[in-house]
């Protein structure tokens, strides 16, 4: 069978690293279809491209008939001479393809080492990396060769900064030819370098990690600010969605000299989130962690973030459940440094981060184990972040009661506490000691995790209980069994008493202390078993392996016409159940398509009835705002008329005041002007009224003019009357000088 390592190397579902799989495939099958049919150069190359990210993470079990001669074929291209540039090419290749199925596959390396002289042949590899392969591709091969011969255990420092130097190397190449596959086999190689326990003391120990990390930060920023138009968008998610994990994996290692990039990678953080949120949120995060120990972050990095900070604390919009933990990473962040606590309770409000959490919850509640471990990172995290702000907003202390009532939150935390993984254990802990966790709330809290566990594994156990028979840790020194047995008796009349609460948080705690410790001691010699178990099963496997050999070639017929068959069978049932599935889907995408349709014209109906209802209405009431203006304007006309009248009638009766209504005739000369211009707006007015019915087809573009210049025009009535007022109090005067000036 042929399984996808979908679980070790990723934090996605299986079901995208499926889908991105796949799709790589279907790409390289029409390059090839392409190739064949033009023989041209880009379909080549394409077919280059996507050879690579296909056998990432397969793994071929030892029963499938075609390993041997597989692993054959492939050495055979990979030991050749290399006499030209397509030879070294082929040969490049066959070395991608080998290492992608014997990285973490043991059935396969040892299946390599049947089919090759291993000495002779980690020679040559060793040669190729000294001698212009490089890339990580050799040391990838030479780490599964290495442990299975020798064993992890057995890995000396030179050779673990070898592997180092090639991966460095090869991040820098990446990062200058912009290559997404290179890039995220680096990432691949240097985290399961850091995550082997055997290997991290000579990981931490490397001295130059970082020879040629500021001119690969430089490069990423360049194209990050500019991918290029030759590039299509999700190479260019790629090249940075695999450089930012490989720099979160070195910030990951805490080592002092890194601090120094600090800076240049939260500026790429923020310039990048808008092509790989997901990363860039965890990069951030990542550098802020290595500050929470001084409680503050340096000044370089506060100024640096300060304006882009506040974008950052935006929760994601779109699909907030995959970016969403990285998210309340980043937000964790900022709450454990002093220097930003203040900027997450100004730019994140509780209900926001609320949503994101619940978003998170939702979304890998549907991703099995993944989902599961994402879950109760996401549960920690906003517990941890809602603890740290409860005691300077009353906001935030709600918000953690909400979480703690919350069932998926309460199930994250009970599965974190009694998981296998210590350090999970150890950050549940934590929240517990912590000063403003409600321990009124344990019980309610944690009661899912004890109703789950037997009655008989529930209860604290001491070797001085009788049952030593089935105790394999050490037992306990005397103090601490009396110690235990009194907390016990304690808690026993407590609760007996219905006194459980006035017992002290830090006597419950020592008491899951001493039960903690026996447990660990019970588990770490299970594991020293489990390991040895391991690695005798591993040399069983080996010897099996060279046994089998000896008989393989009698074998190999008779298996090769059973898998043949086999495989036909499997061939013809996958192909009714496909076209089974085909006729069903078909069938299935017919009745949506129709019920589709249908919503839609009933769709279609609806705005249009409802559209036909807002003309109308706009209709009636324009007409009622015309026949107003219309009013209006009839009156301003009449009014107009007898002031003109009264203007005639005082200008007859005072003759003898020349200079006065010379004054006056200028005034009203002015004023007529402005009716002049007050009967054109009222022309342009009417022109308007005509094109009505071609401004109410145009209303949605048009109605904002419309408003515009029935303001205008009531701003030009207010003048009126205004003038109106003007003459009149000008007629007054007039009148009240006239027979001052007759006497």
């Amino acid at each position: 069978m042929m399984e996808v390592d979908n679980s070790e190397n990723s934090s996605s579902s299986s079901h995208s690293v499926d889908a991105g799989k796949f799709a790589n495939l279907k790409a390289f099958v029409n390059a090839a279809r392409d190739f064949e049919a033009t023989h041209s150069e880009s379909s080549a190359n394409l077919m280059n491209r996507y050879l690579g990210e296909i056998s990432y993470g397969i793994k071929i079990s030892w029963q499938e008939s075609y390993l041997a001669n597989l692993m054959k074929q492939l050495t055979e291209w990979i030991i050749q001479p290399f006499t030209d540039q397509q030879m070294q090419l082929i040969g490049h290749r066959s070395l991608t393809v080998l290492v992608n199925v014997c990285y973490g596959n043991l059935p396969a390396v040892y299946a390599l080492m049947r089919a090759v002289d291993t000495k002779n042949f980690v020679v040559h590899l060793i040669s190729l990396k000294d001698g212009g392969y490089g890339g990580v591709d050799v040391c990838r091969l030479l780490l599964c060769l290495s442990a299975a011969t020798r064993g992890a255990g057995a890995m000396r420092q030179a050779d673990v900064n070898s592997y180092l130097t090639c991966a460095m190397r090869t991040f820098s190449k990446a990062t200058v030819d912009k290559d997404a596959t290179q890039l995220l086999h680096a990432y691949t190689f240097m985290k399961d370098l850091c995550d082997d326990s055997n290997l991290r003391n000579l990981v931490t120990a490397y001295p130059n990690f970082t020879t040629g990390l500021k001119d690969a930060l430089k490069n990423l920023m360049e194209f990050c600010h500019a991918p290029g138009e030759s590039m299509e968008p999700e190479q260019v998610t790629a090249c940075v969605q695999n450089a930012f994990k490989f720099l979160t994996v070195l910030i990951s290692l805490d080592l002092y000299a890194l601090r120094k990039y600090h800076c240049q990678m939260l500026c790429l953080c923020l310039i990048a989130h808008r092509l790989c949120l997901p990363e860039s949120l965890e990069l951030f995060a990542a550098v802020v962690l290595q500050y929470k120990e001084e409680g503050q972050l340096p000044q370089e990095l506060i100024v640096m973030i300060g304006d882009g900070l506040t974008g950052l604390l935006v929760p994601p919009a779109l699909e907030p459940g995959k970016a969403g933990l990285q998210w309340l990473q980043v937000v964790g962040a900022l709450c454990e440094t002093g220097s930003t606590q203040e900027r997450v309770l100004q730019n994140v409000t509780p209900d926001s981060y609320e949503d994101t959490l619940y978003s998170v919850l939702l979304y890998t509640s549907q991703n099995g184990p993944v989902g599961l471990e994402q879950a109760q990172q996401a549960a920690i995290v906003a517990c941890r972040t809602a603890l740290t702000l409860a005691s300077l907003s009353q906001l935030w202390d709600a918000a953690l009661k909400r979480f703690l009532a919350h069932h998926q939150v309460r199930k994250s935390l009970c599965a974190g506490l009694s998981s296998t993984n210590g350090a999970r254990r150890k950050e549940v802990l934590q929240l517990i000691k912590h000063h403003c966790f409600p321990t009124d709330q344990m019980e309610e809290v944690f009661g899912e995790s004890l109703s789950a566990v037997p009655e008989s594994s529930s209860q604290t156990r001491t070797p001085a209980d009788g049952e030593g028979e089935g105790w394999d840790a050490p037992r306990l020194a005397p103090a601490q069994e009396k110690a235990v047995d009194a907390l016990v008796k304690d808690l026993a009349d407590a609760l007996r008493d219905n006194k459980i609460s006035d017992i002290a948080t830090s006597s419950v705690m020592e008491l899951y202390g001493y039960k903690m410790t026996c447990l660990e001691q019970r588990l770490h010699s299970h594991s020293v078993a489990l390991q040895g178990a391991s690695e005798h099963m591993a040399s069983l496997q080996h010897s099996l392996a060279l046994l089998q050999a000896t008989n393989s070639s009698q074998q190999d017929v008779l298996y090769t016409t059973q898998m043949q068959n086999e495989k036909h069978k499997k061939t013809i049932e996958n192909l009714h159940k496909q076209l089974d599935d085909a006729e069903v889907a078909v069938r299935g995408f017919r009745a949506k398509v129709v019920a589709e349709k249908h919503d839609k014209e009933k769709q279609k109906e609806h705005l249009q009835n409802e559209f036909k209802n807002q003309l109308n209405t706009i209709e009636n009431e324009m007409k009622g705002m015309e026949k107003e203006f219309e009013n209006k304007l009839k009156k301003a006309e009449q009014e107009t008329k007898s002031v003109q009248k009264l203007l005639e009638q005082e200008t007859n009766k005072n003759n003898e005041l020349s200079t006065v209504l010379i004054k006056f005739e200028e005034r009203v000369q002015l004023h007529r002007k402005e009716m002049e211009e007050a009967n054109a707006l009222e022309r342009s007015l009417r022109k308007e009224i005509d094109h009505k019915d071609m401004t109410i087809k145009h209303l949605e573009k048009t109605i904002l003019e419309r408003e515009n210049r029935l303001y205008q025009l009531s701003t030009q009535l207010e003048e009126m009357k205004r003038v109106q007022e003007m003459v009149a109090k000008l007629m007054s005067k007039s009148a009240a000088a006239s027979p001052n000036n007759s006497t």
